[in-house]
């Protein structure tokens, strides 16, 4: 190869590298937070079921939603 193609396909490297890294940034922040919001509703609504749930019924209904389960 010559060093213009090598210069060339450096280019194109670093471009798809810049691109490839924009579209990490994009998708893995937002799932960093929906993850950590997913973790708060669920501490929340453990301490909802711990203190405020009369009913058995309703804590085990909670427990299943949260295993992803329709109570």
């Amino acid at each position: 190869m010559s060093i213009e193609e090598l210069q060339e396909e450096n280019a194109h490297l670093k471009a798809l590298m810049e691109e490839l890294t924009a579209f990490t940034t994009r998708t893995i922040i937002p799932n960093e937070i929906l993850q950590a919001q997913v973790e708060r509703l669920t501490k929340a609504g453990d301490a909802m079921a711990e203190w405020f749930f009369d009913s058995d019924l309703l804590v085990k209904n909670w427990n299943a939603a949260k295993e992803g389960k329709q109570p």
